[in-house]
């Protein structure tokens, strides 16, 4: 196992609430609706329940979507396993941090889960406490820390809460190694069209389990929107491949993984 470094960033300096780094004013609004809609679609989990995922229990009321997003965690895993160096990762949209508190106990990388979502970092603070795995409470557009800091910056099925890409991806690119990479992962990409249509389904979900407030709250982005930065496909649902593998019914995530680089 490689040697775990010092971390990059030094947390000591900002205060914690239950373990918790503190970097960024404590600002409710967002995640007080967002919780709200978690619970009422059984997304609010125990402990018990978080330390499983993504590999969620029978008794889990999503458990077949999170069968698919086990999916994309083991090919994430694999992609993790040919990175010899030890790596900073950057986990922004971690939520209660199952991705990268799943890693921690297979990699001796430095973790570093951002979010501004308070109640689910405590949660994961207190089931990954790895010495490796550091939670943060952030608005990353808004944090004050160096360039150039980390390695890998994943995405993980949270890009639609950000409303404009491009000054996302941005902001990433910044906070990237020489050789650093952004992943976007389990987030839905679409053609101008298809946002179009997929607004309409977003508005008429939201207001069917009475949070049509949540509509304006989350975005569709599009694949125009990736065409002023380098980026590769890997892991396409719509290839060929992965089309005769739905034919056969063999079911796998329906949604991109994406590299982004300078």
């Amino acid at each position: 196992m490689i040697k775990l470094q010092n971390p990059i960033i030094n947390l000591s300096k900002f205060s914690n609430d239950e373990g918790v780094y503190i970097l960024s004013p404590v600002i409710s609004k967002f995640v007080d609706i967002y919780l709200k809609v978690r619970e009422k679609e059984n997304r609010i989990y125990s402990d018990a329940e978080l330390i499983l995922l993504p590999f969620a229990s029978s008794s889990n009321p999503h458990k077949n979507e999170w069968d698919l997003r086990a999916k994309s965690f083991l090919r994430f895993k694999e992609y993790l396993k040919t990175k010899k160096q030890n790596l900073n990762i950057l986990d922004l949209g971690c939520g209660n941090g199952w991705f990268c508190g799943q890693f921690s106990k297979s990699f001796n990388h430095h973790f570093y889960c951002v979010d501004v979502n308070l109640t689910e970092l405590k949660q994961g603070r207190k089931l990954f406490n790895s010495e490796c795995i550091y939670f943060i409470y952030a608005d990353i557009f808004s944090l004050e820390i160096p360039t150039s800091l980390f390695d890998i910056v994943t995405v993980n099925a949270a890009v639609q809460y950000f409303p404009d890409l491009n000054k996302l991806l941005n902001k990433l690119i910044t906070l990237l190694s020489e050789n650093g990479e952004v992943h976007i992962l389990d987030s839905p990409f679409y053609s101008e069209s298809e946002a179009v249509n997929a607004k309409k389904r977003t508005m008429g979900y939201y207001s069917s389990i009475g949070f049509s407030e949540m509509e304006e709250k989350y975005f569709h982005h599009t694949w125009d929107e990736l065409s002023a930065f380098k980026f590769e496909i890997l892991y396409q649902p719509d290839s060929l491949k992965n089309k005769i593998k739905r034919l056969l019914s063999l079911k796998d995530s329906p949604f991109p993984w994406i590299k982004i680089t300078r």
